[in-house]
């Protein structure tokens, strides 16, 4: 699909966000296509996870605006419905089971077990019971594999041992096919390897981001 193609695609444009003199973000964009992944970098502190608040309404910016695909509604409710987000919190209810929260989203509980049989054996605990790393599988999963049209995932390989990286990396190419998905990661060799398109968000502003040397040039990494 060419980035030219309106249908399949979420626009988040001119956000600006202040907590008092604090300005966190001052003209900030991220474009994300169907069939594409796009990686957003910055340092810690630089508003990436308040970005991503502020497409999914945790939080209410001064000033935003989002459209998705070509349509005028763009009501938090509305892009709730469409667009999922893992969060850098746990999203999973922790009294619920992984099959009871796969069923709220309508998503497949032995699609988990295939990917890492281990869960089998989890399915009757509560998800509050589980490891950190497993609780982040299972959301990731989940998310993923929803039917939304656009994923947001905040730092998904947190917490998660390295030995899941390559299926991660492998679950969101496949997925990618039938979806828009935006990433960030604080391991962002992890985000140049799956990203079709970068940003990356500096002093509040958001830069696109071509190659290397970009990121060179506006002091994000060394050569």
């Amino acid at each position: 699909m060419g980035q030219e193609d309106e249908n399949g695609k979420l626009l988040i444009d001119s956000v600006q966000l202040r907590f008092g003199e604090n300005v966190v973000l001052q003209s900030a964009y991220v474009t994300s296509y169907k069939g594409r992944v796009t990686g957003v970098l910055g340092r810690n502190g630089m508003g990436k996870s308040c970005l991503f608040k502020c497409i999914m309404g945790g939080i209410r910016p001064q000033n935003k605006y989002i459209r998705l695909n070509d349509e005028p509604r763009t009501d938090y409710g509305h892009i709730g419905l469409r667009v999922k987000y893992l969060p850098q919190v746990h999203c999973i209810p922790p009294g619920m089971t992984l099959p009871q929260a796969y069923e709220l989203y309508g998503v497949d509980f032995e699609g988990l077990v295939r990917f890492d049989d281990k869960f089998d054996c989890l399915r009757s605990q509560k998800v509050k019971e589980l490891s950190g790393g497993e609780r982040r599988i299972a959301e990731l999963y989940m998310i993923l594999n929803s039917d939304a049209e656009f994923c947001v995932l905040d730092e998904p390989f947190s917490n998660i041992a390295p030995i899941y990286d390559e299926k991660i990396r492998a679950m969101i190419q496949e997925q990618k096919a039938n979806k828009g998905i935006i990433i960030t990661d604080h391991v962002y060799e992890e985000i140049l390897r799956v990203a079709d398109d970068l940003f990356l968000l500096r002093d509040g502003f958001t830069y696109q981001i071509h190659s290397r040397d970009d990121l060179v040039r506006l002091g994000y990494i060394f050569k």
